[in-house]
């Protein structure tokens, strides 16, 4: 049994588009197609878009990020009907990554001739070295090692803390049992500062998180303290623009930031100065931040 457990958390009725283009074109594999999301009302148009796609649903709460989701889907399996046993692959993807061409039959066939246990899209070097969880491809020889992560990592309620113990410790674990861990895609820069060269590769993907620029003062300041004050104010809905979208990818489906103009004129003033002028301009940044 190959599946695929796609992890989104949203408000309203409705799915995105980019999701449920993500979701249809996964749809069209051979895997089977989960949709794990919080609690909450859905619409006919909703439902009869997963029934059109034989996509199942699966509505949980809302803790424990994309980690808990997962962890709660498959624990029900284990309980009901055993099907763990059966999984000859097993895809973990979330909606913190928008796909705006469907590359997934690609995706899946170089992992399949990857001599790798485990597949990513890319790897990160933050807190260790490991793979990112927004797209795990997993073979047989990868599976025994995540089932025990999941099932006893205790569930984390903070970002950084899913990330640090969940994420990163997964690879850690996967390393320890010599389990063979591969990313497809491979950057000259750190790989949230290089998301041009990704779109100029042709990868087909993006963090969600880039196209809001949804980043906290500390995340912003991180940007440009290792140098990437480009890729932050970047102007990534230009350049997937210019690198094209896949045909029935509307370019709407695009996240967009709301940060008003003078958020943005703010922001662009402290971000420059500290990029200019280093250490010293952080330091009076975040004594003005605590008055």
């Amino acid at each position: 049994m190959k599946i695929a457990l796609y992890a989104s958390y949203q408000e309203g009725e409705e799915i995105p588009g980019y999701v449920r283009y993500a979701l249809g074109h996964l749809a069209k594999t051979d895997f089977k197609v989960v949709l794990l999301t919080n609690e909450r009302k859905l619409s006919q148009k909703t439902y009869e878009f997963l029934a059109d796609n034989n996509i199942e649903l699966f509505l949980t709460q809302n803790h424990g990020y994309d980690f808990g989701m997962w962890r709660r889907y498959l624990h029900m399996q284990a309980i009901s009907n055993s099907e763990n046993e059966n999984i000859e692959r097993l895809l973990l993807i979330n909606d913190s990554v928008v796909y705006y061409r469907d590359k997934f039959e690609e995706y899946f066939q170089r992992a399949e001739e990857s001599p790798a246990d485990v597949i990513s899209l890319t790897s990160n070097d933050e807190f260790a070295p490991h793979l990112q969880s927004f797209f795990l491809y997993m073979k047989p020889a990868a599976l025994g090692v995540f089932f025990m992560h999941i099932f006893e990592t205790p569930e984390q309620t903070e970002f950084y803390d899913v990330t640090r113990r969940l994420e990163v410790g997964l690879s850690e674990k996967f390393a320890e049992a010599d389990v063979r861990m591969e990313s497809l895609y491979h950057t000259e820069r750190p790989v949230f500062f290089a998301y041009r060269e990704l779109i100029e590769q042709g990868a087909g993907f993006i963090k969600r998180k880039l196209l809001q620029r949804r980043f906290s003062y500390e995340e912003k300041k991180h940007f440009v303290r290792y140098h990437a004050y480009d890729a932050l104010n970047e102007n990534y809905h230009a350049l997937i623009e210019k690198a094209g979208f896949a045909p029935d990818f509307k370019k709407e489906w695009l996240p967009r930031c709301e940060d008003s103009l003078i958020d943005r004129v703010r922001d662009f003033a402290w971000e420059k100065t500290f990029q200019l002028a280093g250490f010293p301009a952080k330091r009076l940044l975040d004594k003005f931040k605590k008055h």
